[in-house]
């Protein structure tokens, strides 16, 4: 596998690099007051970003939204943050609304797809890919190639990754990692050859490469070479000594050429912190076995086991997990609602805290105005994540409906702080002031709504019945 997958330049790096190569241009539809606020705003968020305040970045990032609502540049950027943050399902929201405002930035789509399969959503991180079909690839800056590899490489699209890989030679050749993640490529298509004589081409250009050294001496070691196994093995675990992972395929090596002591010398430095490779326990109770220490050996044995029972389980719950939300979009996108419900369902029954399930019930029940069926979706939104846009829309979509128009002005405020170029949250703050009797408030939100989604007729007769009229494109 590779490391982190492929090593690209850190978000917060990425982010500054960003506006240096595509600047700052000027807040589209604002006033030079409000695009100067805006700029500040905006400069000040990627700053912050930078610096890796992530949450004080996106509440920055989330005010210059107001000044510029149709900017795209914003919510990537506080997408980034979000990613950064570990907060994938954020992102992904914030990235998909830059794209949404700024379909031809071939980069948003890259890191919207990274985040998408980050979040084990393979076909939506394709259909971001799709979009990225004869276009020119070439101008994307390194940062991005290196990324778009590594997506399309765990999305096992292995050609597609063959392809970035040969344009990112193009323009840097010397660079080592290019032949590293060939060769990591080539292994996914079960083809040895080609790998091992790229892990060799990549330790030519830089011998400091400890993940070259270590598939190499993967090949070599299946391939019973055992002295150039030992040899590769050696130098990934002297230029990485704390990672468990060279440790216990070295020590694998010295046990297969005999010689039990250096297998186990080998693993005591990791054994001290946890030994977190499974097959390192195995290595132990064959090692000691055979030394004829037969305790120790079904000590590490019963370990290995257990290790491996509960990697096991982890693979089979996630998969338990997986399977039927992936099975439910599906559904969806065949129009068979009922049956995408029995599976979202069905995925709650083996983890209740899951996100996704509940906001699509609830939106499905608020749809079909069965509100005491949406309500316990909804807390439960609430609680897993407090700050999400989508959650707290259908928030006060419910308190709408249930008619408290305070608790759902309350909520969809704080939607609007993150999304304000979005049509149908303005038209929902819309109705919530005119119900209010805040008629004034209600005449600038659907006004705003009708802007921003101006082939809306029904919002326009609402901003007509209240006496406003559409505001000039």
């Amino acid at each position: 596998m590779i490391e982190g997958k492929f090593q690209f330049i850190r978000i917060a790096r990425l982010a500054i690099l960003l506006v240096c190569l595509f600047g700052t241009p000027s807040a589209c539809g604002t006033g030079q007051a409000s695009a100067d606020l805006f700029e500040t705003r905006l400069a000040k968020g990627i700053k912050l970003l930078g610096e890796g305040r992530l949450l004080e970045s996106v509440e920055v990032l989330n005010s210059a939204k107001q000044s510029a609502p149709q900017d795209a540049r914003p919510y990537f950027y506080c997408g980034m943050a979000l990613a950064q943050a570990g907060r994938m399902r954020d992102a992904a929201s914030e990235v998909g609304e830059a794209v949404h405002l700024a379909p031809e930035q071939l980069h948003y789509r890259v890191f919207q797809s990274h985040v998408l399969e980050q979040l084990k959503q393979g076909a939506a991180a394709q259909e971001a890919l799709a979009a990225l079909q004869d276009k020119p690839l070439e101008h994307l800056d390194l940062a991005w190639l290196r990324l778009l590899a590594d997506v399309y490489y765990r999305l096992q699209m292995t050609d597609e990754a063959l392809k970035i890989l040969d344009l990112w030679a193009q323009r840097d050749p010397a660079d080592a990692r290019i032949d590293l993640y060939r060769g990591q490529v080539y292994l996914v298509k079960t083809q040895p050859d080609m790998a091992l004589s790229c892990f060799r081409s990549s330790l030519e250009k830089s011998s400091e490469n400890p993940q070259a050294y270590f598939e190499m001496g993967k090949i070599l070691y299946e391939r019973n070479q055992l002295p150039l196994a030992k040899e590769a093995l050696l130098s990934a675990v002297r230029e990485d000594a704390n990672n468990p992972e060279y440790v216990a395929k070295l020590a694998s090596v010295y046990l297969a050429m005999g010689d039990a002591d250096a297998a186990i010398e080998c693993l005591k430095g990791v054994e001290a912190t946890g030994l977190s490779v499974p097959t390192a326990y195995y290595t132990l109770a064959r090692a000691y076995r055979n030394k004829g220490d037969a305790a120790r050996s079904a000590a590490y044995m019963e370990n290995f086991q257990r290790a491996t029972s509960a990697e096991r389980d982890r693979e089979a719950r996630k998969l338990e997990v997986e399977r039927p939300m992936a099975q439910a979009q599906r559904e969806l996108d065949r129009g068979n609602s009922q049956a995408a419900r029995v599976l979202f369902e069905k995925a709650l029954q083996v983890d209740p805290s899951q996100w996704e399930p509940h906001a699509y019930l609830a939106e499905m029940d608020l749809n079909s105005g069965d509100m005491p069926g949406a309500y316990p979706h909804l807390q439960k939104l609430e609680q897993i994540d407090a700050d999400s846009a989508t959650g707290n829309f259908l928030i006060a979509r419910y308190w709408f409906m249930k008619t408290d128009y305070d608790r759902a002005r309350w909520y969809a405020e704080k939607v609007k702080l993150s999304r304000p170029a979005n049509s149908e949250v303005r038209a929902l703050l819309g109705g919530i002031y005119e119900k209010l009797g805040e008629k004034y408030k209600a005449r600038q939100e659907y006004e705003e709504a009708v802007r921003l989604a101006p082939e809306r007729a029904d919002l326009r007769e609402r901003l007509l019945q209240l006496g406003g009229k559409p505001r000039s494109q």
